[in-house]
């Protein structure tokens, strides 16, 4: 566990987007953050015994313990790709005194979800997963899958 402050991660991450742009930021983080949920997942489904929505609840609570956010599950079933998870206090905003001008901050966490829908429903494209709404401009994010069902099978498995 590498521990690192707010500023530091936020920072980076705009560093980031000004020298890429934000599409293609969010681009070169969603692959690697897809990747790492399901590892991760994978993981501790093995360790734990846990399947299904169950290790996308514990991955979204030691989310939570590790300071990324208040993760909040309003609807989980990854058999149907279908998710809606709000997030209160982001990790991803921007910090006090920031210059980062920006309408959707969290996007990162898109692909986390992704990767976690991706292990639990054994498919082998994701879900997309999008921010709908963001913490910069609202009390809280949120998350959403594209809908029940939908998969884009395009998407290689981690």
């Amino acid at each position: 566990m590498v521990l690192v402050p707010q500023h530091l991660l936020v920072n980076n991450l705009d560093a980031v987007e000004q020298r890429l742009g934000r599409d293609e930021s969010a681009e070169l983080f969603r692959d690697a953050g897809r990747r790492s949920a399901w590892h991760w997942c994978a993981h501790e489904s093995a360790r734990l015994g846990l399947s299904g929505a169950a290790i996308v609840r514990h991955y979204l609570d030691r989310l939570s313990r590790r300071g990324w956010g208040r993760f909040e599950i309003d609807a989980l079933d990854p058999s149907r790709g279908e998710l809606s998870v709000r997030v209160r206090h982001s990790a991803l905003l921007p910090v006090d005194g920031s210059d980062r001008s920006v309408d959707r901050a969290c996007y990162l966490f898109e692909a986390w979800f992704e990767g976690a829908l991706q292990y639990t429903s054994g498919r082998s494209g994701t879900v997309p997963v999008r921010e709908t709404r963001c913490g910069v401009n609202a009390d809280e994010c949120l998350f959403t899958s594209d809908g029940p069902g939908r998969c884009h099978d395009n998407q290689r498995r981690p």
